[in-house]
C-alpha cells in the first residue's frame, strides 16, 4: 500500500551525471519511474543496466527516441493514467520543451513551455530580455555571409557565431575577421544551423555560471561558478570551478542579473543554469541561460565544494515540497577540465596509465576518466560531445584546485604523445 507521503517522479530520459537523482528521489520516500531514450544512450555511451543507480528506479519505460513528441506523449500519458505523475524531472536540454508541453497538458506543475522554448530559441530569449530592459546584447539571425559581415561591419570584429537554437558548444565560434567568417560558413553543415544563424556582438570580461533555483515563486541562489574556454577555439568550455573566486558584491550582482533574466522569461519552476559574461565594468551581461539544471558533472562539484545535495533539491522543487536553502556555504573549490583531441589524430590502441595522477596529487585528485569513442581517428574537439578526457579535483585553495587540474591534463597530452584541448 502507497504510504501516504510517497509521490510519484518521473525522470524523462538520464545521462551519467544526473542518474544520482534517483536515489535522491528514492531516498526522499518517493516512487521512481524513468523514461529511457536508447538514441540518447547510444550517442553517449551509456548503459542504464549497469549503471549503480539503476536500483533506484521503481519503474522503467523504454523509447527508441524519447525526443519523438509523439512517443513521448503516448508514453507519458499511460504512465499517468497507471498512476498520477506528481512531478517530472528532464534535465536533458532535447527533452525540456517536449517535456513541459505534455506536463502543461495534464496539469502537472513544471518548468513554463513557452519560457522554455523562448529559452531555447536564442534570438528570441535575446529579444525578450531587451524588451524587459535586463539586456540588450546586440544581435541578429542572418541568412548567410552577406548579412553576417553586414552585422559585423556596424558592430565590430570579433563577433560570435552561433545556431540560434543548439547546445554544447556545437557550432559556435568567436570570429576575428571578414575572411575567417566567410571560412566558416563556407564549410558549416546546414544542418547545424537549421534554427538559423545567429551572429552576435563579442562580449569582454569574465566567463561565469549561476545557477538559481525558483521554487513557490521564491528564488535560491545556489552557485556562481567560473568557466574557462580553449584558447584555440574560445567557443569551446574546457572546464569549471565552483565557486567562483569573485567578489561578494560581484557574486550578488551576477545573481541579481540570473533572477532577472529567469523572471523575464517566465520559467515559472526549476533550477536553471544561465551563463553570463562579468564584464571589467561591472556590468553582467548574458551568455546564454538554459532552462534545466547545470549538466555534465557539474551537480557533483557543487556537492564536492560543499554545497549540498543539489539532486535533492531539484527533486524537492519539482515536487512542489517546502525548501530551505540559505545562501550555499562552500568549503572547497570543485574544479573539473575536460579535454579532447586539438587536431585530427589516430585513436590510441589503449589508454594510457592513469594511476600517476593519484599518485603526484594524493586526496586531491577525485576522479579521471579517459574513454576514446568509436572509430580509428579522434576528430578534433570543437563542442563539448568531442571530449575523451575528464578530470575532477578538489581542494580548500581555489588556485590549487586550478593548477592541480591543469597538471593533470597536461601530464595526459604528454602521455597520449598529442596535444590536447585545455
Amino acid at each position: 500500500m502507497t504510504e501516504p507521503h510517497e509521490r510519484h517522479v518521473v525522470f524523462v530520459t538520464w545521462k551519467a551525471g544526473n542518474a544520482p537523482a534517483f536515489e535522491a528521489a528514492k531516498r526522499l520516500g518517493h516512487q521512481v519511474t524513468l523514461i529511457r531514450s536508447l538514441l540518447m544512450e547510444q550517442s553517449q555511451n551509456i548503459d542504464f543496466d549497469t549503471c549503480p543507480y539503476a536500483r533506484f528506479v521503481d519503474r522503467v519505460h523504454v523509447l527508441k527516441d524519447a525526443t519523438d513528441p509523439g512517443a513521448l506523449r503516448a508514453c507519458v500519458r499511460a504512465v499517468h493514467e497507471e498512476r498520477p505523475v506528481d512531478g517530472f524531472i528532464a534535465s536533458v536540454d532535447a527533452l525540456v520543451v517536449p517535456v513541459a508541453r505534455v506536463a502543461e497538458e495534464l496539469g502537472v506543475p513544471f518548468t513554463d513551455a513557452a519560457a522554455a522554448e523562448a529559452a531555447k530559441q536564442k534570438d528570441r530569449c535575446r529579444d525578450i530580455l531587451a524588451a524587459a530592459g535586463v539586456d540588450r546584447t546586440r544581435h541578429a539571425v542572418v541568412d548567410g555571409f552577406e548579412e553576417a559581415a553586414s552585422f559585423a561591419a556596424a558592430t565590430g570584429y570579433p563577433v560570435v557565431l552561433k545556431p540560434a537554437r543548439g547546445s554544447g558548444s556545437e557550432g559556435a565560434h568567436v570570429v576575428a575577421d571578414e575572411r575567417q567568417l566567410a571560412e566558416i560558413l563556407g564549410r558549416a553543415e546546414r544542418g547545424v544551423y537549421a534554427a538559423g544563424i545567429l551572429v552576435e556582438e563579442y562580449l569582454n570580461g569574465r566567463f561565469l555560471s549561476a545557477e538559481v533555483g525558483l521554487a513557490q515563486g521564491r528564488f535560491l541562489r545556489l552557485a556562481v561558478s567560473e568557466r574557462s574556454t580553449w584558447y584555440r577555439h574560445e567557443a569551446l568550455e574546457t572546464g569549471t570551478t565552483i565557486p567562483a573566486g569573485i567578489t561578494a558584491d560581484e557574486h550578488d550582482r551576477v545573481m541579481e542579473f540570473a533572477e532577472a533574466v529567469v523572471g523575464a522569461l517566465g520559467l515559472r519552476l526549476g533550477i536553471f543554469h544561465v551563463e553570463v559574461m562579468l564584464g571589467a565594468d561591472g556590468r553582467p551581461r548574458l551568455i546564454e541561460v538554459n532552462p534545466r539544471i547545470m549538466g555534465s558533472c557539474l551537480p557533483n562539484l557543487f556537492q564536492l565544494a560543499g554545497g549540498g545535495d543539489i539532486f535533492e533539491l531539484l527533486v524537492r522543487i519539482h515536487l512542489g515540497e517546502p525548501v530551505e536553502h540559505d545562501k550555499s556555504a562552500f568549503t572547497h573549490y570543485a574544479t573539473v577540465r575536460w579535454f579532447g583531441a586539438a587536431d585530427a589524430v589516430p585513436k590510441p590502441a589503449a589508454v594510457p596509465d592513469l594511476d600517476w595522477a593519484a599518485a603526484e596529487h594524493g586526496g586531491s585528485l577525485h576522479a579521471l576518466t579517459v574513454r576514446f569513442p568509436d572509430g580509428d581517428t579522434l576528430l578534433p574537439c570543437r563542442g563539448n560531445l568531442g571530449n575523451f578526457g575528464e578530470v575532477q579535483v578538489v581542494h580548500a585553495d581555489r588556485a590549487t584546485s586550478i593548477r592541480i587540474a591543469e597538471d593533470i591534463v597536461a601530464g595526459m597530452a604528454d602521455r597520449l604523445g598529442f596535444e590536447v584541448t585545455r
